[in-house]
């Protein structure tokens, strides 16, 4: 299973800056491969290598397959919320709108991110 690791969400956006979009890709592949780990079952699921090729190479079908994988991670990312037991409160419309904001859209995913790490953590350390 992927480590489950809180982040800091304008950590995350910086650093994508700093270097130029290099993190972002990194962080993608990263999340997908926790969404995976904390929702293995659910068919929405992209990996993080396809998601990276097809953000560096979604020219080639006029960014239609980058456009599908990223409304696949955004529900992806609505289901592990489900799936880790809390109310869904993640959007995708905001999500999309703050792509076009200087890549703010990092900060909002990773901060409800945190929020299913949170409760995962938080039910992994109860007692059964």
């Amino acid at each position: 299973m992927q480590e489950l690791k809180i982040r800091n969400p304008l950590g995350v956006w910086g650093f994508t800056l700093i270097t130029l979009g290099i993190y972002g890709l990194f962080w993608y592949a990263k999340t997908a491969a926790q969404i995976k780990g904390v929702n293995p079952d659910n068919p929405k699921n992209v990996t993080g290598t396809s998601l990276v090729v097809w953000m560096l190479f979604g020219f080639i079908t006029l960014y239609i397959v980058p456009i599908i994988n990223w409304f696949k991670l955004c529900a992806s990312i609505k289901a592990e919320q489900e799936a880790a037991g809390l109310t869904p409160t993640f959007n995708t419309g905001l999500a999309t709108l703050l792509c076009f904001l200087a890549g703010t859209n990092l900060i909002y995913l990773q901060s409800q991110q945190n929020l299913v790490v949170a409760a995962v953590q938080a039910r992994q350390s109860v007692p059964a």
